[in-house]
């Protein structure tokens, strides 16, 4: 059994109730993001999310993950912060090379102002060669966006995202590098 349908089969087999879900579109001109989001409930870790994602840049380019993660804020000491660490698995067809890999990572979001409309966020997760399958041996992603709230259920937002594949017997292929604009939807 792949490693995705392991991932796919755990997250799936976990029974809680959803609190609340989200859908987040991000684009550029030669990219597209879709991801869902569906909120775990909470428990004294802090505030589960499950995610579902696929990201195509073009027929040679194409990542699809499955992950999950847990998030809190930080408490009195640092005000506006939290926090998250998580873990997901992707796969990828990076350049006709096809890839596989468990990553782990987190993210942090700053949030500058009392109403908290406003966030920084930046976000990393890494994979090395013990968990990364196919044509790959590492995996790394790095994220980073500045976030405006319109209303309770809608954000706005700016990003930049830079993911890259390690290959065994060739150049290390950078999958997809640059800016992008998004909406992220919660009901």
């Amino acid at each position: 059994m792949s490693l995705c349908r392991i991932c796919l089969f755990s997250l799936l087999t976990v029974s809680t109730a959803a609190v609340a879900d989200a859908v987040d579109i991000n684009l550029r001109d030669n990219s597209a993001q879709l991801q869902y989001f569906a909120s775990m409930g909470r428990d004294t870790l802090g505030k589960a999310e499950m995610h579902a994602g696929i990201l195509y840049v073009d027929k040679r380019n194409l990542l699809a993950d499955l992950g999950l993660m847990v998030k809190d804020e930080i408490g009195m000491n640092a005000p506006g912060f939290s926090v998250g660490v998580g873990v997901k698995g992707l796969t990828a067809k990076a350049q006709n090379n096809n890839a596989a890999a468990l990553a782990l990572g987190g993210m942090v979001r700053y949030a500058p102002f009392p109403d908290r409309r406003l966030g920084l966020i930046t976000s990393l997760y890494y994979s090395p060669s013990i968990v990364t399958f196919g044509d790959t041996d590492r995996y790394a992603e790095f994220g980073a966006r500045a976030e405006f709230e319109i209303i309770p259920q809608a954000v706005v937002y700016l990003g930049y995202r830079w993911i890259k594949f390690g290959l065994e017997a060739k150049s290390d292929v950078i999958l997809e590098e640059g800016a992008h604009l998004g909406v992220r939807i919660i009901f």
